[in-house]
């Protein structure tokens, strides 16, 4: 699945690995929304907070990621994926 420049809240988006450095719930759940979007000048990118849905508490954020750390859309759990 391509990358995509940018992103706005409530788009569905898959964080990429590498999760080494990630909390620990993106090893089983790399599927959420973005939740907040943050312009950086000095980065010349923006940078995404992903909220997941199946977490304790719930509606976890995590984050933030830069662009290219994400793809747009996710699997279902029958594996279909879904995008726009």
């Amino acid at each position: 699945m391509p990358h995509a420049d940018s992103y706005r809240i409530g788009d569905l988006v898959t964080v990429l690995p590498p999760y080494d450095r990630d909390p620990y719930i993106l090893n089983f759940q790399h599927y959420g929304r973005v939740a907040a979007v943050e312009h950086r000048e000095n980065m010349g990118s923006d940078l995404y907070m992903v909220e997941l849905e199946s977490t304790l508490p719930p509606r976890r954020k995590v984050g933030p990621f830069p662009g290219n750390r994400l793809a747009k859309g996710w699997r279902d759990q029958s594996g279909r994926w879904l995008g726009e």
